[in-house]
């Protein structure tokens, strides 16, 4: 939608960076207020409402549909840039704070069955599959005989599903389980467990690092389609929108779907910094895949992969992290998670991807995405190796003892 609009690479990289900035202070925050006075089931109604808000504005929002770039000059200086950007980041703060909170009450009632939450987390992406082809051949379908995408049935698909989605909540059941005075022990608990650690912060740091390659797949990953319609195969252009909501099913129901079922097996048998490299190595093979790749259709066996990138990745930060920290402070844990993954990896992904995309083309730019890859596979390779090593005298003396 922003490229119809005109914005360059660089713009959207712009928008992209700044709209999860303000997650950085309100995922944490929304987690120890959810934390502190167990009202998980209120925030998440009301991330509906103003998720809703949001969708209408941007449904009602006017603005330019052009075909090229509007000079990044004259896009900032225009208020409807940044009236866009506004919504736009008030919509992704919103989004993102939903997540954590959906998240903190799965685990909640998983209880010690953590790991069992990718089982859960598979009917997302049902419904993200499922929704993803029907709006992608509305949007074609409606926008026969025009000359830009008419976006209405997305809008319209969104408002209902947010109406049933805010019923939905309204009937869940949440019991707690602890007072609030040992939430407060186990708080401080948890600052001293994760800040102390070293093990810890350097998985952190890594889930940093999935979030920025992550933002390419989130972000850049339709634009790459589109250019790929447009040099290519221009003869794909009038269905490029089924195309790209047939891509995010397959994503859904033929990686993720899999994979979600699959990650508690894998986490019982295989540590969760093997996993993670893994996760990094794939990532490689995915973007290289992307580099080589000229007919968009082509890109539908490889968004299998996604599996490994997304659902088993996700799977492995959210069991791990929970794991390490104390029970009944799991909103403040989701905080974390979702501030180191989206609201720190992903906005450096966002800037970094607008430049090389504005800079080399999305092509080559997925080349030295793969570069990337196999470097971090590689280093994390090393420093879980060092780690490890560096851990063994102190279980050794502790067994000792």
């Amino acid at each position: 939608m922003s490229k119809q609009r005109g914005y360059s690479p660089f713009a959207v990289g712009i928008i992209l960076t700044i709209s999860p900035l303000p997650s950085l202070v309100m995922r944490p925050l929304f987690g120890a207020i959810v934390d502190k006075y167990k009202c998980p089931k209120l925030a998440l109604m009301t991330t509906i409402v103003i998720g809703f808000m949001t969708v209408c504005a941007l449904m009602l929002m006017p603005g330019p549909v052009v075909y090229g770039k509007i000079d990044d000059d004259v896009v900032f200086r225009t208020p409807l840039f940044w009236l866009y950007l506004t919504t736009i980041v008030i919509f992704h703060t919103t989004i993102s704070i939903r997540g954590m909170v959906e998240d903190t009450i799965c685990v909640n009632l998983l209880g010690d069955d953590k790991h069992k939450y990718g089982e859960q987390r598979v009917w997302g992406s049902v419904g993200w599959g499922t929704i993803s082809i029907i709006s992608g051949a509305c949007v074609d379908w409606f926008s026969k005989g025009q000359k830009h995408k008419n976006y209405l049935p997305c809008f319209i698909t969104s408002l209902t599903l947010y109406a049933l989605d805010f019923y939905d909540v309204s009937k869940i059941k949440i019991v707690q389980k602890q007072e609030n005075s040992i939430i407060k022990t186990d708080l401080k608990k948890l600052f001293m467990t994760l800040f102390t650690t070293y093990k810890v912060l350097i998985f952190i740091f890594w889930i940093i690092i999935l979030g920025f390659f992550d933002s390419f797949i989130m972000y850049f990953y339709f634009w790459y389609l589109e250019d790929l319609s447009n040099i290519y195969h221009p003869e794909t252009k009038p269905w490029i929108k089924t195309i790209q909501g047939l891509t995010l099913t397959i994503q859904c129901f033929g990686g993720n779907f899999p994979f979600f079922y699959l990650s508690s097996f894998i986490l019982k048998r295989v540590k969760a910094e093997y996993v993670v490299s893994s996760v990094f190595l794939t990532f490689a093979v995915r973007f290289f895949l992307y580099s080589v790749i000229e007919n968009p259709f082509w890109v539908l066996p490889v968004e299998f992969l996604n599996g490994i990138t997304f659902a088993l990745a996700l799977s492995t930060i959210i069991s791990y992290m929970c794991r390490s920290a104390p029970t009944g402070i799991e909103a403040t844990v989701m905080g974390i998670i979702y501030t180191a993954l989206y609201g720190i990896g992903v906005p450096i992904g966002s800037f970094v991807g607008g430049y090389l995309f504005n800079r080399f083309g999305s092509i080559f730019s997925f080349k030295i995405l793969s570069g990337m890859a196999v470097t971090s596979c590689v280093l994390h390779i090393v420093v879980t190796q060092l780690t490890n090593r560096l851990s063994k005298p102190k279980n050794s003396e502790e067994e000792a003892r």
